[in-house]
């Protein structure tokens, strides 16, 4: 029987270890940027609607006149 060996701090264990957490950490990082544009995205999108609904809607807008050639 062979004895057990643990694995040492230089092992290719801990190097997978250290691999997997700074991807993690580029993940997360990717996430919270994200999160900001969606964030700055609904804000726009909140503005427009607001001013939108603020600015009176003339019919003449709707109405599309046909060209004939």
């Amino acid at each position: 029987m062979s004895p057990i060996t643990l694995p040492t701090p230089d092992s290719h264990e801990r190097l997978d270890r250290l691999n997997a957490n700074g991807m993690r950490r580029d993940a997360l990082a990717r996430l919270y940027r994200r999160r900001e544009t969606v964030d700055a995205l609904i804000e726009t999108l909140e503005e427009y609607a607001r001013l939108a609904a603020a600015r009176p809607v003339y019919i003449s807008e709707f109405i599309a006149e046909r060209k004939c050639s």
